[in-house]
């Protein structure tokens, strides 16, 4: 008989960082009850930080959507009501003690990491796996048994076994995370994705403390509806062991934000965790899961015969280099159409700024992508960012200067598009037929460029002292000037056979090319950009 050892709700294991700037490591009942003391999660790496994350939201929704207020509020299917709730919550600053320690002491023997019959996100035995290292386990290593990195940031017994603690948070990050590359351990089984976290297109608001980033995030309705009653997965009478399992998309917020994507049982040597086994566990059609608050989504227009859907970014869209103000629109345009849909933690953010429930001049919302190797197997890329803005953008009183941003943004594109087509035109001038390389180039520079200014103009935005076509002006004015100046500096670096320039023809048709008549015609089109609609 296994002896259990380490309990979640006891042991420190969660990396912080508290208001002072100094890192201490805490239980998971410490991290809820002094939140509102933490700046905020410091883990090994963001991905990790948002898993952990998202297992303290599920105990929020566990404690808080079983009160006789939200059980009155799913009666009456009032989202009014749950925004009440969630004001109370809110008002004190922190979370109630009592209330938490109460809960968790309910399910205190569902939180060992070892144990022989009900091991935390785990299952106690698994016959047959993918048998992996601990170096496949650790994210900022994720070494497979085919995929050895030759830099690693961890050597030697680093990464050949963990403790207690950092085992732990890996465990967390690979349940939400994990790629795609496990194998079935017998036939006709459906396909695995990777880790449910890995699908979205990840979202979230940060406070200033982390009571507030919890609280932020924390939407007490589904789609516009208070959340179903539900367990999460420590509540479980019987823990769901079978493999790749199809279900129906998780309705309450305990259930979501607990989903076992995978059937994972760690190897210990001692005190030492030396491996895992792992199956592939819980999954769901993706496509409208609407219930999922914190991911943007991808509009994709159905085949002849099928409806149109959303679904997070896939894989191919995911691009490390586009700064998230470049899409602003999905991100936050509040027209529900067929086109575009609002992630569910900014459209709850909207509602309590609507109703004025929460009195924060500026939020902050950030992004997490990963992007997964060839056949989701491995990872390629993991990145973050995040966009300052002025809270009341997201109220009614700021829809017209979110239309209007989008329309900025656009602009903003079309003329970084026309300083490439620039630097494309400039190589035809010297006898070149494509310069893809040339025109990637510039157009990175010039997103580099405006990168910064864009944020700093977006967040001074005031939606209720400014004037909208004031900021309109500057900032098309800025922008114009920079890429004008992109513009010049590639005029300035074209060869003289760029200048002397020669007839091409394309399409049929042929047109004298040189350096200072595709310049002309890069400034024409800039005009034409900024003048667009003008009177």
């Amino acid at each position: 008989m296994t002896t259990p050892q380490f309990n979640l709700l006891d042991n420190p294991w969660i990396i912080v960082t508290n208001l002072q700037g100094e890192e201490e490591i805490l239980s998971l009942t410490e991290a809820l009850v002094r939140s509102h003391e933490l700046r905020s999660l410091s883990g090994e790496m963001p991905a990790q930080d948002i898993a952990i994350m998202r297992l303290l939201l599920g105990v929020m929704y566990a404690v808080y959507t079983r009160t006789d207020a939200y059980n009155k509020a799913r009666a009456d299917d009032s989202s009014d009501q749950c925004i009440e709730i969630w004001r109370k919550i809110w008002e004190p600053g922190r979370f109630d003690e009592k209330i938490i320690n109460d809960y968790l002491a309910e399910w205190y023997d569902r939180f060992w990491l070892v144990h022989p019959e009900r091991p935390f996100y785990q299952v106690a035995n698994i016959n047959k796996g993918t048998d992996s290292t601990t170096a496949k386990m650790i994210g900022d290593v994720a070494e497979g048994g085919n995929k050895v990195q030759l830099f690693s940031s961890r050597y030697g017994k680093n990464k050949e076994s963990l403790d207690y603690p950092e085992a732990v948070r890996w465990l967390i990050h690979l349940n939400g995370f994990d790629d795609a590359a496990a194998k079935p351990s017998e036939k006709d089984l459906p396909s695995m994705s990777v880790g449910w976290l890995g699908q979205l297109g990840f979202v979230y608001i940060a406070g200033k403390n982390l009571f507030e980033t919890l609280m932020l995030n924390f939407a007490l309705v589904n789609d516009s509806k208070p959340w179903e009653s539900g367990k999460a997965t420590w509540e479980l009478e019987t823990p769901r062991i079978m493999e790749r399992v199809e279900i129906g998309v998780p309705k309450s917020g305990e259930g979501l934000f607990t989903l076992q994507s995978r059937r994972i049982q760690l190897k210990w040597v001692d005190d030492q965790l030396v491996g895992y086994v792992l199956l592939g566990g819980d999954k769901f059609d993706k496509s409208d899961a609407f219930a999922e608050p914190m991911t943007t989504w991808q509009y994709i227009k159905g085949k002849k015969g099928e409806r149109d859907i959303h679904q997070p970014p896939s894989n191919a869209a995911r691009n490390p280099s586009k700064q998230l103000w470049r899409d602003f629109e999905p991100l936050l345009s509040k027209a529900e159409d067929k086109y575009n849909r609002q992630a569910g933690v900014i459209k709850w953010l909207a509602d309590l700024e609507e109703k004025e429930i929460i009195d924060i001049n500026h939020i902050r919302i950030c992004t997490l992508s990963i992007k997964y190797g060839n056949m989701q197997s491995g990872v390629d890329d993991v990145w973050g960012d995040f966009i300052s803005i002025n809270a009341k953008i997201l109220s009614n009183i700021g829809q017209g200067w979110i239309t209007r941003i989008v329309k900025l943004v656009e602009d903003t594109e079309a003329m970084v598009y026309e300083l490439g087509r620039l630097a494309t035109n400039i190589a035809k001038c010297a006898g070149a037929s494509e310069n893809k390389t040339g025109s990637a180039l510039a157009t990175t520079h010039a997103y580099n460029a405006l990168d910064m200014p864009f944020r700093q103009w977006l967040a001074a935005i005031d939606p209720i002292k400014d004037d909208m076509d004031q900021k309109d002006d500057e900032w098309l004015l800025f922008a114009k000037r920079m890429v004008e100046s992109l513009g010049q500096d590639l005029i300035t670096q074209a060869s003289e056979t760029a200048f002397v320039g020669r007839n091409i023809t394309e399409k049929g048709k042929t047109n004298y090319y040189s350096a200072p008549k595709v310049y002309g015609w890069f400034k024409a089109r800039i005009y034409k950009i900024i003048t667009k609609g003008e009177s």
